[in-house]
């Protein structure tokens, strides 16, 4: 059922589309140039890990909080909003000084670094909440409002490389704001007129009765009681503790990936295209991931992802041959967009409705925390054994997430069907 704000809101699809393509546009622009502007600025070795790492830290401690301030407040655009012009701040700031010739020193980096972070949290976090709670009155599935956010980051990370010049000091943080100044123009698309945090207090009450019933054991009235009761059920702990192992071995993609091709000698015109073809099961699969997920509960998807992710970190470390290589790249679809829509699926329908975001926030900082861990991990394996060692040792913690899946699958006593959020006609079956 329907949380009262998702009920009052009803965002159009269309700007949740936009939105998130605004977003996944910055993104596009920041992880692939960002590296080599802060080494164009003097951060370089540990100075450089040091201001990155802001990004995946701020990704443990953010989510949750903003989690417990949306559920609390029941604000969930507005939150979006204040981000948006906060990030929006934070770089026209830093594109003012760049093109000024101001240099920052590692300290003014880090900070900028580590406010954007922090801006960065909500606007992605909480649109994941919108999107879940419109798929309940739309009748989109999220998969199809989500995958936007992958061709934005695709076509902006193409073009980004090839009209962004890095070593000039002002070309990635005026990229930046002019991407940021579009993403908080398209968050006032999405509505939020009926957000009143007064009377979202008063809505606990009158949510629980209707709730209490069909929803995760969350007696209580406050929402840190409701959040403290789902963080008590073993399902939840194993569900999270299984995405922290899966986004830990999904990093070593992410890190290792391009060394790996290089190593073993795939051609290096290629190495785009390979990461191309990833992208592009993970968008097809989003676009079908509504009868995916009305055929099969989260937690079954779940462990066929996480199955998968094995499989294919396995076949990895093994394959030399680089056509054999690229044909592996399909199963990004299964190893990512399947574990992502799965675990937001499961999320949503084992939340009460009154705690979702906190409980999107709690998923976001498992993942991320698992991201933190696996990047400090993977770079010392590779260096000591390759891509044979690190994409084998992937596998079997992906293989543990597999079990943990199948436990937690079980331990869930009632039916998780996620169809009724995710699917096309989720309206009909509400």
């Amino acid at each position: 059922m329907p949380s009262p704000i998702s009920l009052q809101l009803k965002p159009s699809p269309r700007a949740i589309s936009l939105y998130y393509f605004g977003i996944f546009a910055v993104l596009g622009v920041y992880l692939p140039l960002f590296p080599s502007w802060l080494e164009g600025r003097g951060a370089r070795g540990l100075a450089m890990g040091a201001i990155a790492a802001t990004l995946p830290a701020m990704g443990l401690v953010a989510p949750p909080v903003f989690g417990l301030i949306a559920d609390a407040l029941g604000v969930r655009v507005w939150l979006i909003r204040a981000a948006c012009a906060g990030a929006l701040a934070v770089f026209a700031l830093l594109a003012l000084s760049s093109a000024l010739g101001v240099s920052l020193g590692f300290g003014g980096l880090f900070a900028a670094a580590l406010a954007f972070a922090f801006f960065r949290a909500p606007m992605f976090t909480m649109a994941d909440v919108v999107a879940l709670e419109a798929s309940l009155t739309s009748g989109i599935a999220y998969g199809r409002l989500r995958l936007w956010g992958s061709i934005s980051f695709a076509l902006m990370a193409i073009a980004s490389g090839a009209l962004i010049d890095p070593a000039r000091p002002a070309a990635f943080p005026v990229a930046i704001t002019a991407a940021l100044l579009v993403a908080f123009a398209l968050s006032w698309a999405l509505p939020a007129g009926a957000e009143a945090p007064l009377q979202r207090l008063g809505q606990r009450g009158a949510a629980r009765g209707v709730e209490g019933a069909a929803r995760a054991p969350a007696a209580g009235g406050s929402v840190r009681e409701r959040a403290r009761a789902l963080l008590q059920s073993r399902d939840f702990r194993l569900f999270l503790a299984a995405s922290f192992l899966a986004q830990s071995a999904n990093s070593s993609y992410d890190l290792c990936y391009t060394l790996h091709l290089r190593d073993v000698g795939f051609p290096e015109p290629l190495v785009g295209v390979a990461w191309a073809v990833g992208v592009a099961g993970e968008i097809a699969l989003m676009a079908f991931s509504g009868p995916l997920l009305q055929r099969f509960a989260p937690p079954v998807a779940l462990a066929v992802a996480f199955a998968g992710a094995s499989l294919r970190w396995a076949l990895l470390s093994y394959v030399r041959f680089w056509p054999a290589l690229l044909a592996l790249q399909p199963l990004h679809a299964v190893s990512f967009a399947m574990m992502w829509v799965a675990s937001l699926a499961y999320t949503r329908d084992r939340a009460p409705p009154q705690i979702l975001a906190t409980a999107q926030g709690l998923f976001s900082a498992s993942a991320g925390a698992g991201s933190v861990i696996g990047m400090l991990a993977w770079g010392e394996l590779y260096k000591r054994g390759g891509g044979a060692l690190t994409f084998g040792v992937a596998s079997i913690t992906a293989a543990i997430a597999f079990v943990l899946a199948v436990t937690f699958a079980r331990s869930t006593r009632r039916s998780l069907s996620g169809s009724s959020i995710f699917s096309v006609g989720s309206r009909c079956q509400e």
